[in-house]
């Protein structure tokens, strides 16, 4: 990966995949996630929290996947769920500033990237160097998802403050050979969210954090999915079952 910032002299040439989305998902087995995008994600796939590994915040992720850097809802270069959520559908451009304290943000590009090439695509400027419309359109997007990150970040700080989070294990259990574990998520304490008093939920539901909760317990039921999608792939080994627990140990997966 090589991010750089984007020009119109020295980029001008490059165009972008039309396929880039579902090349960029296609090893993700963890699609990261905006708190605005959860209600449209749970309808194909399961959905929980992950701890980011450089400040410890939470982020929200889908699960494609029981197995790292494979993705089940990627075949043949297409995205096959009703919805693409916002990493992939800006891949391979960021929205990025120089400094953390900079509030002057500049659209980059992945120079390495294998959907970025000069011969067919999504041209991003004209032969004069003007920004094409599907820049100013991905542009559009990325300017969008710097708020709903900012969003995302409120929702699960107040979630944090509450405790209405909990790490989890998810326990594979295979037609033949010794069970697996998927540890480092967690999910919403459905528990403590019931137990909360009157007026924290009339908050959370003035927030908008109500419905993003219920619709990441809803989307625990995409697990069963997701298995019957895994056992149509004949090179993985068949579930017999998946169990959530308690975490007793976080790891990343």
């Amino acid at each position: 990966m090589a991010i750089k910032k984007l020009s119109n002299t020295e980029h001008q040439a490059l165009k972008v995949n039309p396929n880039a989305a579902a090349i960029y998902a296609s090893t993700k087995h963890l699609l990261n996630l905006r708190a605005t995008e959860v209600a449209k994600v749970t309808c194909d796939l399961p959905v929980f929290f992950a701890r980011n590994a450089q400040n410890g915040s939470y982020t929200i992720s889908a699960l494609t996947s029981f197995n790292a850097n494979k993705n089940l809802l990627v075949n043949n270069t297409k995205w096959h769920a009703l919805y693409t959520p916002m990493c992939m559908q800006s891949y391979p451009l960021y929205l990025l500033t120089h400094d953390a304290n900079s509030s002057d943000y500049f659209v980059a590009i992945d120079e390495e990237s294998s959907v970025v090439n000069i011969e067919q695509g999504e041209a991003l400027f004209d032969n004069k160097g003007t920004p094409s419309l599907f820049l100013s359109a991905q542009k559009k997007l990325l300017e969008a998802d710097l708020k709903n990150d900012y969003l995302t970040y409120k929702f699960t700080q107040e979630l944090v403050r509450l405790g209405l989070i909990k790490d989890i294990d998810i326990i594979l259990q295979f037609e033949q050979g010794d069970p697996q574990t998927i540890q480092g998520l967690s999910t919403v304490d459905e528990d403590k969210l019931q137990a909360l008093d009157h007026d924290t939920i009339v908050n959370l539901h003035k927030q908008g954090y109500l419905n993003v909760l219920n619709s990441m317990l809803i989307s625990l039921f995409q697990l069963n999915a997701l298995v019957k999608i895994h056992n149509q792939h004949p090179e993985l080994k068949p579930l017999k079952q998946i169990k959530l627990e308690l975490s007793r140990d976080a790891h990343a997966f």
